[in-house]
């Protein structure tokens, strides 16, 4: 069986997005982790995209509801998807506290608290240095 990795939600942003200087290089990257990896998210990742892709901030044509509903659908197809349990509950309440995290650095922490409950070591994430403070977890990151 492959080891497991955990993907975070800008991976799954450059790979949606055919607009991004990034998407291509997301794709090849990608293709690779895909044929060696067993893929997790978690719900929060699936509801962190939603958000992102359907800004009117995020790009030129933002994604409307169909198109949102019918990546959603895709990426809890291609992935294994993390549900929030009391385990990662309480991974969360101690990350906070050995980690004296606050504000929006929680949403990270629960990243970390669900790969910890799932037994997921290694993170996919262009965004290394939110990330980087985690003794928990090893950080993988498509090189761009």
């Amino acid at each position: 069986m492959p080891d497991k990795i955990f993907v975070d939600t800008n991976i799954l942003v450059y790979l949606s997005n055919q607009a991004s200087p990034f998407h291509t290089d997301a794709l090849k990257e990608f293709a690779d982790i895909r044929n060696n990896f067993d893929l997790w998210i978690s719900r929060q990742i699936l509801r962190e995209f939603a958000v992102v892709v359907s800004r009117p901030d995020f790009s030129e044509h933002p994604a409307d509801s169909n198109s949102v509903t019918t990546a959603l659908k895709k990426w809890a197809v291609l992935f294994s998807v993390a549900d929030e349990t009391e385990e990662v509950t309480n991974n969360l309440i101690q990350l906070i506290s050995t980690y004296d995290i606050k504000g929006k650095r929680i949403h990270d922490a629960n990243i970390v608290a669900t790969m910890m409950a799932y037994e997921i070591s290694d993170l996919l994430t262009m965004n290394v240095d939110d990330f980087k403070n985690f003794k928990e977890i090893k950080l993988k990151s498509i090189s761009l």
